[in-house]
């Protein structure tokens, strides 16, 4: 279980996280929607430490965090059990795709070369990667470089599973099978929380929906709750402008 409470997050001026409490238990999908600017990669981002949070605590499973003392083993301990995918791929561009997926494994998780190939080219194949591990980045679509960046983020064994709009950079004819992808890696044993504008695929794969806006959670509930009987009058305005 992945648990944040009195999460906060600024930048001089701006409050981009104020007082967030969530919580996703092993196997859920959570997703978190709302307008751009609103906070959602923002908050993916602090939750995996690569932009800490300014207050509050993070717990998953039996670790604990606190923001403001968090000391550098604690935060390898919890990057260490969360995996990031990102919008732009953030991949290697000098490593071909299975060097790609193995980096993590020697550095996350310590394995030597042999011991990380070995558990890369599996996850690899999972994907439909097996015919492109030796393949740079430059040579592959979007959405191959999107399913390496998937691949390596299961490959580590995480326990929770960071989107931040998987699909954003994509072309529309490579959308769907990214979207196909996660569907099959959803409802597994880890948590996985989504950030996407796919309204349509959130509805259909979330079992909790957060709605965010201006760094601040306006309503939360089931896909259902959120997306045929919002509550709050921004999240319905939100959801009636969307084309889902």
């Amino acid at each position: 279980m992945l648990e944040l409470r009195r999460w906060s997050k600024a930048y001089k001026n701006k409050q981009a996280l104020q007082d967030i409490h969530l919580t996703v238990e092993a196997g859920q999908v959570l997703t978190i929607i709302g307008p751009s600017g609103s906070g959602k990669s923002t908050l993916l981002r602090t939750i995996n430490f690569i932009e800490p949070a300014d207050e509050g605590t993070i717990r998953l499973d039996h670790l604990t965090l606190d923001a403001k003392t968090a000391s550098k083993d604690e935060i390898l301990t919890l990057r260490r059990q969360t995996a990031m995918v990102f919008q732009n791929y953030a991949l290697f561009s000098k490593k071909t795709a299975l060097e790609n997926v193995m980096e993590h494994l020697l550095i996350v998780k310590k394995l030597n070369k042999a011991q990380a190939k070995e558990r890369a080219i599996p996850y690899l194949q999972q994907v439909g990667m097996e015919n492109y591990l030796n393949a740079y980045p430059h040579q592959l679509s979007g959405g191959q470089q999107q399913r390496i960046g998937i691949a390596r983020a299961l490959a580590i064994e995480p326990k929770v599973i960071l989107l931040d709009e998987p699909t954003s950079a994509l072309d529309p004819e490579l959308v769907g099978g990214i979207l196909d992808l996660i569907q099959k890696i959803a409802h597994r044993e880890m948590a996985l929380i989504l950030v996407t504008h796919e309204m349509k695929f959130a509805e259909h794969v979330s079992d909790k929906v957060m709605f965010l806006d201006h760094g601040i959670i306006l309503e939360e509930g089931s896909s259902q709750d959120i997306f045929l009987n919002p509550q709050h009058k921004r999240t319905k305005a939100f959801i009636d402008s969307i084309d889902k």
